[in-house]
């Protein structure tokens, strides 16, 4: 999906929502709480995070919380952690495309990621997801 779906499926879709942009990067903050966002559209490499190789042409990573029980059901076989970057170094490919991911940074806080998310994946599995976190957080 193109960044521009994704940014508007997010800010129709969802109530109390609204659009801030850094370099490019957007972050959707919920009015509940401004200083941690409902999700993230990053679209670039930064000195903090380069793993999924975000520089190439086209892409983008989609970031946002589940909630515990769905983050230990879908990544049951990973560790559990509670230390930033815990799933950095499991072997995890965070350049690759379509496929939900613990976030490399905030895994331990039970936050996901998925690189340039299919149409299919998007409507099939991250809009059933976004929905259940909103509701958390409504």
């Amino acid at each position: 999906m193109e960044i521009e779906e994704i940014k508007n499926y997010l800010l129709q879709n969802f109530d109390n929502l609204h659009l801030v942009e850094a370099e490019k990067d957007f972050f959707f903050m919920h009015k509940k709480n401004e200083k941690l966002p409902f999700a993230t559209l990053i679209t670039k490499d930064n000195e903090y995070d380069a793993v999924s190789n975000l520089n190439r042409e086209g892409f983008l990573r989609l970031n946002f919380p589940v909630d515990k029980q769905t983050f230990e059901s879908v990544f049951k076989e990973l560790p559990k952690s509670k230390k930033l970057e815990a799933y950095m170094h499991h072997g995890i490919d965070f350049t690759k495309e379509d496929t939900l991911m613990p976030h490399p940074t905030y895994g331990s806080m039970n936050w996901v990621c998925i690189v340039n998310p299919s149409r299919n994946t998007f409507e099939t599995l991250i809009e059933k997801y976004l929905k259940q976190s909103y509701q958390k957080i409504n």
